[in-house]
């Protein structure tokens, strides 16, 4: 359940609604289903709002018991009382749900990886999504990666095909700009070294910055073959149509080897994603292939012929390689 914070400064100052407080009132029911009210609201007004919702319980029972109840109406009393407390004990735990998750926060274990090698490192996270980090990229992210939502960080330049799955938005932070999706194909590169971009090649990208407290301020959705930069000098992100020439390594494709050389598997491949080609050993080249590629990329492909003949195929500089064990 979504709550303005607005709604929530109104609350604080006694300016509601007998509606809007009902509203109030409603949002911590969903305490236990979302972590929305601690991305919206700080610990001081966390607190505010329990000791306010303390004194309403408090006014409640004070209010029923300086009443004198009519005969025949002492039941309706103590219903009335078992609601006040009933009510007091559902604020009260949906509260302490919120502090002990926010607590749980400082026992969560975070993963660090870091590619440290001149190829293209592909990373497959718990929640299947597939990640290609470029040499220097690191990224981190928590354990249990899925919940509310699947959150990493990222530095450096990374190709992330995400697994589809719209309970648990995707987020990607990075210096100056958020990514959220919920499963597609796409590139970022946040290195410091050039403009902060992102490129689509496959679903639809939302991205927007952030204010010094976190809060979405800019944002907008990036489709297939378009792109976004960071402009530095005006602060803001510019889309225009176009991706950057070396995705198109992360085009799918199709190919059948039947038996065919390697080397002639590598010219095709070579031919078809318009790369180079830098493996001179002929005992990799005389080896046979028997394979369908239906609707792969050349990173995938080349992965896939490693793990069929036991060899180091791998992608630097726009060369397809055979990297040293």
């Amino acid at each position: 359940m979504k709550i303005s914070p607005l709604l929530i400064k109104k609350y604080l100052n006694r300016e509601c609604s007998p509606e809007e407080e009902q509203v109030v009132q409603e949002w911590y029911d969903s305490f236990e289903k979302a972590d929305e009210p601690a991305e919206l609201i700080n610990d001081e007004e966390r607190n505010s709002i329990r000791k306010r919702i303390l004194e309403n319980v408090k006014d409640e029972i004070s209010r029923h018991e300086t009443g004198v109840p009519k005969p025949g109406n002492t039941r309706r009393l103590y219903y009335a009382l078992g609601l006040v407390a009933a009510s007091l004990i559902i604020a009260l735990s949906a509260l302490n749900h919120l502090f002990i998750k926010e607590a749980d926060k400082n026992n969560i274990e975070t993963v660090f990886i870091t590619n440290n090698t001149r190829l293209l490192k592909n990373v497959i996270l718990p929640d299947g999504s597939s990640l290609w980090l470029k040499p220097e990229t690191t990224i981190r992210y928590q354990l249990p990666f899925v919940q509310n939502y699947r959150r990493i960080v990222m530095k450096g330049e990374t190709f992330f095909d995400v697994k589809r799955d719209t309970l648990h938005p995707f987020i990607i932070h990075t210096e100056k700009f958020d990514t959220r999706v919920l499963g597609t194909s796409f590139s970022i590169r946040a290195d410091g070294k050039a403009a902060p971009r992102l490129s689509v090649v496959s679903g639809k990208v939302f991205v927007y910055t952030r204010q010094a407290k976190g809060k979405q301020v800019d944002g907008l959705y990036v489709l297939p073959k378009q792109k976004v930069v960071y402009k530095e000098s005006k602060q803001l992100l510019e889309k225009s149509s176009g991706t950057e020439a070396e995705l198109r390594i992360w085009e799918r494709k199709s190919f059948v080897f039947d038996n065919t050389p390697v080397s002639e598997v590598l010219d095709v491949l070579k031919t078809n994603f318009n790369v180079k080609l830098m493996v001179s050993s002929q005992a990799v080249k005389a080896l046979t292939l028997k394979a369908d590629f239906t609707g792969l990329s050349l990173p995938v492909i080349l992965d896939l012929m490693n793990r069929s003949l036991n060899i180091n195929l791998g992608f630097e500089d726009e060369t397809i390689v055979l990297a040293k064990e």
